[in-house]
């Protein structure tokens, strides 16, 4: 594994976690403003993920 596909790894990892982070945050607001965030946050993680796959996949 060079270092650029190990770099992805670690980054597709945490992107993965700030997305379950977003959905934890969506599910335990108590205001609009947070729930959109999390919603957000889980959503930009997710297309981070995604764009990682197209990038060294495809």
């Amino acid at each position: 594994m060079n270092t650029t596909t190990g770099s992805a790894w670690v980054l597709g990892i945490l992107m993965g976690l700030l997305a379950l982070l977003g959905l934890i945050m969506a599910s335990a607001a108590v205001d609009p403003i947070f729930y959109g965030t999390g919603l957000a946050l889980t959503a930009f993680g997710i297309l981070f993920v995604f764009s990682l796959i197209k990038k060294h996949v495809g």
